[in-house]
């Protein structure tokens, strides 16, 4: 009985551990920042690494000051334009639950009015 438990005991270690290193490989890891990657889409039309870029792209790219031009040389035309010389939006994530979307983020970068960025921001939308 004693072999039983130590096994059993020995057993449930080895799930745990197998646990504990499935949760940590898929937890979301960040990439460095580059304009290929970030404007790769896939055939669905979802962009696969831009949620792992966002943070190295907001954190090590200056873009408070940046004019529209240096905007869109530096990560691509944006997908939606709330208006051009105010805001412009970089589609992050979208999720979806049969076609209704569930999860929304994006980018949203603001403009003054000579086109220089003035802010940014993550919105992110849940249904």
């Amino acid at each position: 009985m004693k072999q039983f438990q130590l096994n059993l005991n020995y057993i449930k270690l080895v799930i745990i551990v197998l646990l504990l290193i499935n949760i940590s490989t898929s937890c979301k890891n960040d990439i460095k920042f580059e304009k290929s990657g970030w404007t790769e889409r896939q055939s669905e039309g979802f962009y696969p690494y831009r949620d792992q870029m966002l943070k190295d792209l907001i954190t090590n790219n200056k873009l408070k000051g940046l004019s529209y031009r240096q905007i869109i040389n530096l990560m691509g035309e944006p997908e939606n334009y709330v208006n051009k010389d105010s805001s412009i939006y970089y589609e992050i994530v979208v999720k979806f639950r049969s076609i209704d979307p569930v999860y929304i983020k994006n980018l949203e970068i603001q403009f003054d009015r000579d086109s220089i960025v003035k802010n940014y921001k993550i919105n992110v939308i849940k249904h």
